[in-house]
């Protein structure tokens, strides 16, 4: 089996990579080599789209106008698609980078499929763990735990 030598962690608001340095007598510990926060995935839409045009007045019955919310389905689906992409080339940036031979990826199950597709192919493969779990706010000391592939034999 090939040894991880790289940790990556990714939610939808950013990644923590940590390089795996095994120690003789206390296993392995983890130092943080990169942290990227992606913006996009903070805040709120109305916040983000401040322009009125386009918006569809809908009446709701009472004589009052509501704005429609048919295009929202579309904006949130064009943000994910964006914040995975930036993961994924932020992910590949590092491993390419940090990793020797092999890393481990964790990363919520509903983007962990999404990320893992956008990134290249010799990455994919040199993936020695696959953590479908949001692991960015575990403090370092607790992360090894979630990985088997840390854990002494």
């Amino acid at each position: 089996m090939t040894p991880t030598s790289l940790i990556v962690v990714a939610d939808r608001g950013g990644i923590k990579a940590y390089r795996v340095n095994q120690t003789p007598t206390r296993g392995a510990s983890l130092q943080l080599v990169q942290a990227f926060d992606i913006t996009d995935a903070h805040g709120r839409y109305d916040d983000k789209l401040t322009d009125q045009a386009g918006r569809f007045p809908v009446a709701d019955g009472n004589g009052r106008h509501a704005n429609a919310i048919a295009e929202r389905t579309q904006i949130e689906t064009e943000t994910d698609r964006r914040i995975c992409k930036q993961l994924a080339e932020h992910i590949t940036e590092v491993v390419k980078r940090e990793a020797a031979d092999g890393w481990s990826f964790a990363a919520p199950a509903s983007i962990h499929a999404t990320v893992t597709d956008l990134l290249p192919v010799p990455l994919q493969t040199r993936v020695v763990e696959h953590v479908k779990s949001d692991l960015v706010k575990i403090e370092p000391a607790k992360l090894s735990s979630h990985f088997r592939s840390l854990q002494p034999l």
